[in-house]
């Protein structure tokens, strides 16, 4: 019985008209959600992506100078995309004195840098490679977001001259 109203329903026009719009109404309405969920889903991902690519991201390492080709120099480089600021380096064991002395009283090598532009190179101390050779350092280089922020990033590696 109800099979049958269904068809008789159908056969007129204006209703088969009716459920196709009202089909259609219903097929956008999933798309439209779809499509919102997605554009939501990339905006967040988005905000996370432009807050990790901003943000300064510091090295301290050991170099070649032009000067000289035995000649290294202990650098600090920005190497993300925002400002570094109150930089602090401690390498351990401490680097010579640039005429190969070793440095008296002295566990470790510290710099202290009040900022750093991104992509800016900084040298800081020479040495040369004959008085390092094969020695493995202990870096750790910390930095903070804004002047005299009390949250820091640190990292901490390992390096070889």
């Amino acid at each position: 019985m109800w099979f049958e109203n269904a068809v008789a329903w159908f056969t007129e026009a204006a209703n088969v008209l009716s459920f196709a719009q009202l089909l259609a109404a219903f097929v956008t309405a999933i798309a439209t959600f779809a499509l919102w969920r997605v554009t939501r889903v990339l905006a967040v991902e988005t905000k996370t992506l432009a807050a990790m690519t901003s943000r300064p991201f510091v090295v301290c390492g050991i170099e070649s100078s032009l000067a000289d080709s035995t000649a290294l120099n202990l650098v600090l480089r920005n190497t993300g995309n925002a400002t570094a600021f109150d930089i602090k380096a401690r390498i351990t064991p401490p680097l010579p004195k640039p005429n190969g002395q070793p440095v008296e009283d002295v566990t470790e090598t510290l710099l202290d840098v009040s900022f750093l532009p991104p992509g800016v190179v900084l040298p800081r101390k020479g040495v040369m490679s004959r008085d390092i050779p094969e020695t493995t350092f202990s870096v750790e280089v910390s930095w903070s977001l804004m002047p005299g922020a009390t949250n820091r990033e640190t990292l901490t590696y390992t390096m070889e001259a």
